[in-house]
């Protein structure tokens, strides 16, 4: 492996030269940086980047994690995330946690061994805050409302529940079934807490069901017990739920409404399409980016809570009011 006193030798520069090419540091002539840069190439140069991370005590890394790459949100908000971090000189390491502690344990353990710069934490268990790290982490897309001294950005659950609750009371529903999530995650428990306060607000019949415990069959004994219209807690578990529902031969909006939550993409191409909340997925993925540079430069401190509200988007799987 070739060292770094081997590439300035070869391009005719002091280790020192090399050094600050290497680190982007100081002034260097264009004709040296090109001499560094074809030496490099000629020796298969690659900088040790733990060694630098050692020495500068910055990695250029910074980690995200999710609770799961199979929900296109998720991978939305980090597809943003990367773009942004790239421009501002970052790697991105993804770390897919599926909501697991030991996961999230055995990921902070490689964040802290290989010396990430930062950590931008979506979702997640729980238990999360339990582990202590000095690492600077930024909360997207989730509260710790026990603790919250820390950068926080998040869409406005309570909003968006609301918004899609009313939404089928306006409609028309007579009676609501809400499809929780067997995740034990803060946004999926605020958004089934609104739910709940809103329908007995408006006292309007409902019920909840677990996705994950509920099939077709199910389905059809709730809507034969009156069930008019459904508030899934994610789009994905709306789009599967209109999948049973049409399996089952029931008319979406006529003799079921549905609405979803997060505006994934595939939700406009779905049939009916998926009348459903749009959390600020842009926003807040480019304020992730940034605010996560800018704690690692200590430019901002902890607490900040920054809360964004959702908007409606209305289609074809709920009645016009």
């Amino acid at each position: 492996m070739a060292t770094i006193k081997q590439v300035a030798e070869l391009a005719g520069v002091g280790t020192s030269t090399v050094s600050r090419y290497l680190n982007a540091r100081g002034y260097i002539s264009e004709e040296a940086k090109e001499k560094i840069k074809n030496a490099c190439e000629q020796l298969n140069y690659m900088p040790n980047e733990l060694a630098r991370a050692m020495k500068s005590n910055h990695s250029k890394t910074i980690g995200v994690m999710i609770p799961t790459i199979c929900n296109p949100f998720f991978t939305e908000l980090v597809h943003i995330i990367e773009q942004n971090l790239l421009k501002q000189g970052y790697k991105t390491v993804l770390c897919n946690t599926n909501g697991d502690i030991e996961l999230e344990r055995n990921y902070l353990n490689m964040a802290i061994s290989n010396r990430f710069d930062g950590i931008i934490l979506i979702t997640g268990s729980y238990e999360f805050m339990e582990l202590k790290t000095d690492i600077p982490i930024i909360l997207l897309d989730r509260i710790n409302e026990d603790d919250l001294n820390y950068i926080t950005l998040t869409s406005n659950n309570r909003q968006g529940a609301v918004l899609a609750t009313e939404h089928l009371i306006a409609c028309g529903c007579k009676k609501i079934l809400y499809l929780s999530s067997n995740e034990q995650i803060i946004p999926a428990k605020i958004r089934e807490n609104m739910f709940v306060e809103t329908v007995v607000k408006h006292k309007v019949s409902y019920a909840i069901r677990n996705h994950s415990e509920i099939d077709s069959v199910g389905l059809k004994k709730m809507i034969e017990d009156g069930v008019d219209g459904i508030f899934a807690w994610n789009d994905i578990s709306a789009i599967q739920c209109i999948g049973w529902l049409s399996e089952l031969g029931i008319v979406i909006p006529d003799q079921v409404q549905v609405i979803g939550y997060d505006n994934i993409d595939i939700a406009e191409y779905v049939h009916p399409k998926l009348t459903t909340i749009a959390q600020p997925l842009a926003e807040l993925a480019t304020k992730a980016s940034e605010y996560i540079v800018r704690l690692i430069d200590k430019t901002i401190a902890p607490p900040i809570n920054i809360q964004l509200d959702n908007t409606l988007v209305v289609r074809q799987s709920t009645k016009t009011i």
